[in-house]
């Protein structure tokens, strides 16, 4: 089984995966067009986050929906966050809401610090030399509003224009800001569309074997719990009880990705605003990927890992600091920092009655290389693979990094994770991880014992020749060490 997550565009990255992966092959690959290939007794699930920051989104999910499609049982695609928040295009850009007040448009609960429209508005007019903000209250300027003040994605329109330009074989001088505006909307709204396709063909879960794949984090908060479909994307006056609670794994996760379909639907039917702009269709899914909204439980948000590893003493502090889980009930944006921990006794117990033995997620960028809980802790193994901030030096944050994350074994139930690619500093890596089989065997002869694990207050996150790369942080603060493999194993020996 192939993983990769949080690709955001990035069609020559995952050209990249591509050429290093056990599973996928390039059957054609023009600049129009991107075809795979799914090798025979193969899976391949792509963990969400498919569109944003670079000029690939249109056919990147074109190539992932055709391969669902052929592989409709071997082939899992997620929604992330960055997949679901583009509903909102055809609701706040419609004509409707175009005739509406500046001031009548909010600015993102979730986000105090973003401005308001008007604040926005005022900006550009004073860079046109134009009087009042109602004079470039555009569609265009409201989609770029959005994209740069709300989804946290500024060069994303002109992405879409470079795209937009290779698929209609012209200059990117000959595209309007209008076709650009239409694109978006079409790409969601239209059922020819290709983020509506993808979102059709997505999950919120999967399951193959003793894998669950989510994009954001199980927790004692999401696990079990599905939102009631009348949740809102706003902030909560209090904590809704949820739509269901659900013991059985398999009914849980059947249950996240039937309420999928009944969001799409729902937005399908009722694609603008009602008339006090109080409720619109999707509003559910558009919820459901919003920490504040659904009061900390978001299976696609909540998420592991900080300062470029899967948990640390800072994470779980901040996680268990009464002063922080008091203001739960009074503020909801104390959701919004809180990174899971990994190592919870009871989600593990839930996870291994259920005859889940590992958790492979993304949304959270992990370093340079996949973040890995060893499975030697509670006998579930967690595997962050979200490598879209490994480089910040470099134009697109990535650099030189590649993960490829492998999941091998002679069954779905009885197999070993592997992760190898390259390091932003150019070095390959590959290294194995512990065989997993049964409700809780774990087979210590396969994979390194030292991987997944934590040594002298650093991670150690992977292995190339002759080292280990080790890695600690707190929040966006990275730092490596290398070490040579027989001296940490001395120092683990002692």
């Amino acid at each position: 089984l192939g993983y990769v997550t949080d690709l955001e565009g990035h069609l020559d990255f995952f050209l990249s995966f591509v050429e290093r992966s056990n599973v996928l092959d390039v059957v054609s690959n023009t600049p129009k067009k991107l075809e795979l290939d799914l090798r025979d007794r193969c899976y391949f699930v792509f963990g969400g986050d498919s569109v944003d920051k670079a000029p690939g989104d249109i056919r990147l999910c074109r190539a992932l929906v055709s391969l669902k499609k052929r592989y409709p049982d071997r082939v899992f695609l997620l929604v992330g966050n960055r997949d679901l928040n583009k509903i909102r295009f055809t609701s706040e850009l419609s004509a409707v809401d175009m005739e509406r007040c500046i001031d009548d448009i909010p600015p993102p609960h979730w986000d105090p610090n973003a401005p308001s429209l008007r604040t926005h508005l005022e900006e550009v007019a004073k860079a046109k030399g134009v009087a009042l903000a109602e004079d470039v209250n555009t569609r265009v300027e409201r989609l770029r509003y959005m994209l740069k003040h709300t989804l946290g994605c500024p060069d994303t329109f002109e992405f879409r224009r470079q795209e937009l330009a290779i698929l209609k074989e012209c200059q990117v001088e000959d595209i309007s800001d209008d076709q650009v505006c239409d694109s978006f909307i079409y790409e969601v709204e239209n059922e020819e569309g290709s983020l509506r396709q993808y979102l059709e063909k997505a999950n919120v879960a999967a399951v193959v074997g003793n894998t669950l794949f989510v994009h954001g984090a199980v927790d004692v908060n999401t696990m079990r719990f599905v939102p009631r479909h009348d949740t809102k994307f706003e902030l909560p006056k209090k904590r809704a009880p949820p739509g269901k609670v659900c013991d059985d794994l398999m009914e849980w996760v059947d249950s996240l990705n039937d309420y999928l379909r009944v969001g799409l639907k729902d937005y399908q039917a009722r694609p603008i605003w009602d008339e006090g702009r109080t409720t619109r269709g999707g509003e559910a899914l558009l919820a459901l990927q919003n920490r504040c909204a659904v009061w900390g439980r978001s299976i696609i948000s909540n998420c592991y890992g900080d300062g470029g590893v899967v948990t640390n003493d800072h994470a779980v502090q901040y996680l268990k600091d009464p002063n922080r889980a008091e203001m739960e009930d009074k503020d909801l944006m104390v959701f919004e920092n809180v990174s899971s921990d990994p190592k919870d006794p009871e989600v593990a117990a839930w996870l291994k009655k259920n005859g889940i033995r590992r958790v492979v997620v993304g949304h959270k960028p992990t370093g340079d290389c996949p973040a890995v809980l060893s499975s030697t802790f509670t006998g579930v193994e967690i595997a962050s693979g979200d490598t879209s901030y490994s480089d910040t030096s470099a134009s697109d944050n990535r650099g030189l990094a590649l993960p490829v994350i492998e999941i091998v074994g002679e069954s779905p139930v009885d197999n070993h994770l592997e992760i190898s690619g390259r390091f932003n500093d150019g070095r390959d890596y590959h290294s194995t991880f512990h065989r997993l089989y049964g409700q809780d065997e774990i087979d210590v002869t396969v994979g390194d014992p030292t991987l997944g694990t934590e040594v002298d207050g650093y991670w150690v996150k992977a292995s190339c020749t002759e080292k280990y790369r080790l890695c600690r942080g707190k929040g966006r603060k990275v730092e490596h060490n290398d070490v040579p493999i027989e001296d940490l194993k001395a120092r683990v020996g002692k």
